[in-house]
């Protein structure tokens, strides 16, 4: 897991995260409102195989990985690593708006 803010982003000239995914593409993504104290993938285990991309635009919440509960808010952006266990948990107070993207798989 790696977790910046928005601003510390430098993107490349076809790439936002050049640094930290190389040259993968998006695979498939979105963005989704959840409501107040909504918590994603209500699974007990939620992995993917390549890696999965938040970008939080409004609100506040948790994003437990491995079960470790992390902080967000606007303007963090969370890098998921394939395999690691994540869940997205919006605050009942100030209900988060996330931008997602799974990559592809490395090359």
């Amino acid at each position: 897991m790696k977790r910046m803010r928005i601003t510390d982003l430098v993107p490349g000239d076809s790439r936002l995260m050049p640094a930290e995914l190389d040259d993968q593409t998006i695979s498939h993504g979105g963005v989704y409102v959840f409501e107040p104290g909504e918590t994603a993938h209500p699974e007990a285990v939620h992995v993917h195989d390549t890696a999965e991309v938040f970008i939080f635009i409004q609100g506040s919440g948790v994003i437990p990985i491995d079960g470790v509960d992390y902080p967000v808010k606007t303007g963090d952006v969370v890098l998921v690593e394939a395999g690691e266990d994540h869940h997205t948990r919006s605050s009942e107070d100030d209900p988060l708006v996330a931008a997602w993207y799974v990559m592809n798989p490395r090359s």
